[in-house]
């Protein structure tokens, strides 16, 4: 009886890992070499290879796993919604993987393949999306094998394709909260936030000049920091901005580790908060009341965007466009004073 051929029989042929097969055969959208692609399918031509009936079944085949992808597990704001997704999905009957990226893109595109071939049931993503045409393209081809496959991908944040979204508005948050400074008579507003290849980043951008052209203010490139979304960030911005002449009366802070780290460096300076430099922020987690000055800042319901994200990837027929808007607070301390 003439045996079978197998990928293994490929892989050994085109002298390449029986992954990397799999990976051009199930067009995965993983980076894979024109030269090392091209022996692989001259390879699957000469062997006559068909990939078989029962491992194409597996497509409909999951565990009861949910795969969590995670930016910076450090940041307690991502902790926070990963604590919300892991607990909702035990209730619903599912265990959770958290994979820590780094905000490295090739670590992502690793977890993606290797939470694929756990065949988990869907994979939450918390945190902003790379905004560059490499990551959004493999992040296409991502969406599509999971769309195609039956496994779902839910975001917490844009990402620059189309995948459903529970999140927060954060243009509006962004905008929010440059426009209360504005209505307290500051015109020199800076703004601190993560990397400029970052979606969130992009959009607290977006946010800050709509609210400061509504209301006539100067925009200053040089008031614009976009470095990281790290209390060091804020500290190095916050420097950085003191050098300007005249110095902001206030600034925006993308989350609550740069407002830390801005307070340092304005303490450092010799300046008061909000006698000298109004600050505020996004996002309200635990350390913003216990700042001294407590922070003002809008609270995100961070644990109920990972539980809801967890329902949204078990429901059916859930639209590939579709976003969901959570609800969020403006949480008004001593961070801030009227000009």
């Amino acid at each position: 009886m003439k045996k079978r051929v197998s990928i293994t029989d490929v892989a050994a042929l085109a002298d390449v890992s029986i992954t990397t097969v799999s990976r051009v055969i199930n067009d995965t959208g993983y980076p894979v070499s024109q030269e090392a692609r091209d022996r692989i399918l001259a390879a699957v031509e000469q062997l006559n290879y068909t990939p078989s009936f029962a491992a194409q079944r597996l497509r409909n085949d999951f565990n009861p796993v949910i795969g969590l992808i995670v930016r910076d597990i450090a940041n307690s704001y991502f902790g926070e919604i990963a604590k919300g997704a892991t607990e909702r999905a035990m209730e619903l009957g599912y265990l959770s993987f958290v994979c820590n990226t780094g905000r490295d893109a090739a670590n992502e595109m690793e977890f993606h393949e290797l939470l694929w071939k756990n065949r988990v049931r869907g994979i939450l993503l918390i945190g902003g999306g790379i905004d560059t045409p490499e990551y959004q393209a493999l992040m296409a081809k991502q969406a599509e094998r999971c769309k195609k496959f039956g496994l779902r991908i839910v975001a917490n944040a844009p990402q620059g394709v189309d995948l459903p979204i529970v999140a927060v508005d954060i243009a509006a948050i962004s905008a929010q909260i440059t426009g209360y400074l504005l209505e307290r008579g500051h015109r020199s507003i800076a703004l601190i936030t993560g990397e400029q290849g970052v979606m969130t980043s992009k959009l607290h951008l977006q946010g800050y000049i709509k609210a400061m052209t509504a209301h006539g203010a100067p925009i200053h490139p040089e008031l614009i920091k976009l470095e990281a979304f790290t209390e060091r960030c804020g500290y190095t911005g916050c420097t950085e901005l003191l050098r300007h002449n005249p110095r902001p009366t206030a600034i925006c802070c993308g989350n609550d580790p740069i407002a830390v780290g801005v307070l340092h460096a304005l303490h450092e300076a010799g300046l008061e908060v909000p006698r000298d430099v109004s600050l505020i922020s996004i996002g309200d987690t635990p350390m913003a009341g216990h700042l001294r000055p407590a922070l003002t800042s809008v609270r995100v319901p961070r644990y109920q965007l990972g539980a809801r994200a967890v329902e949204l990837i078990l429901q059916d027929g859930l639209p590939s466009a579709y976003t969901e808007y959570l609800p969020t607070e403006f949480i008004e301390r001593e961070s801030v004073r009227r000009l």
